[in-house]
């Protein structure tokens, strides 16, 4: 996978991850600050964090 598709499959990761989290967090009957996420959503945030960074770092490598 090229440097540019693992940015964009990175962040359309992150971003499905918050969406998940709002979504749970929403639909919950406790108030948000009680509120304990299920296993998954903030798991599925940080992989397509820490591939958008990996890609990132592919980048910067690449220009030196």
């Amino acid at each position: 996978m090229g440097i540019h598709g693992e940015e964009r499959v990175g962040s359309l990761i992150a971003a499905a991850g918050v969406i998940w989290a709002v979504r749970v967090a929403a639909t919950s009957m406790l108030p948000a600050y009680a509120t304990e996420l299920t296993f998954g959503p903030l798991e599925i945030c940080a992989l397509g964090i820490l591939m958008w960074l990996h890609a990132k770092w592919r980048r910067s490598y690449k220009a030196h």
